[in-house]
């Protein structure tokens, strides 16, 4: 695939991903239902009081449906992007940037299905351990982790478009230490860190979707 098509199928991705982000904030603040509080270790009491709430369930799995769309756009951004820096970056460490990707991806998928799998267990009265909220907050914090390592590597790409290129690779850079101080700070605490996160790695998606337009739209006039 050539540069221009390249850059139009990234510049869709990005701003699907964002849109779908967009779409999964107004579903959590109008229902209050977020997979945010089954990445966290709690009582099995706690989950059921939680799930309990009017419009909780419903707001969960809208978020998890949502989310679950979220990480087809963002995967196959990630790999397009990578075929589109081939020729800008190092194949290794592009290859340890788009592997880290991936492992989000899954990670990302095993943990939205396993939330639902204990929303099934509660609702149904099935039995559930206080081992599965453990297991969920590792495999959310790892997730999580994987996705800092990928965004570090993949701005290094980003610093070869120019200006707009070099904001993007900074904002990037700004959504790794939000995502750190995040696994080390009390939940209760975390909010704020937890909603900047969410801005920065948006507003990331965001400015892509600007960049890679004009990208594709600086091709065409090159061509005519």
């Amino acid at each position: 695939m050539q540069s221009s098509p390249m850059d139009r199928t990234l510049a869709i991705l990005a701003t699907l991903a964002a849109a779908t982000v967009g779409a999964m904030v107004i579903g959590i603040l109008t229902t209050k239902g977020s997979q945010d509080f089954f990445q966290t270790a709690r009582s099995v009491e706690a989950y059921g009081a939680h799930l309990g709430t009017p419009l909780v369930p419903f707001g969960l799995r809208l978020n998890l449906g949502l989310d679950n769309l979220f990480m087809i756009f963002y995967g196959a951004f990630f790999t397009v992007l990578a075929a589109r820096l081939r020729t800008m970056m190092d194949p290794y460490l592009l290859g340890i940037a788009l592997a880290a990707m991936m492992l989000t991806v899954v990670l990302d998928c095993v943990e939205n299905h396993h939330i639902m799998t204990m929303v099934h267990a509660i609702q149904n009265g099935l039995p559930l351990s206080p081992a599965d909220g453990e297991l969920q907050m590792i495999a959310s914090q790892v997730k999580f982790h994987a996705s800092y390592l990928a965004a570090l590597l993949f701005s290094f790409g980003f610093l070869q478009f120019g200006r707009l290129g070099r904001t993007i690779a900074v904002v990037l850079w700004c959504y790794i230490p939000f995502g750190v101080l995040i696994s080390v700070t009390p939940v209760e605490q975390a909010k704020a860190l937890v909603l900047g996160r969410t801005i920065f790695f948006v507003f990331a998606f965001i400015l892509s979707a600007v960049l890679f337009a004009s990208q594709a739209r600086s091709h065409a006039r090159n061509r005519q």
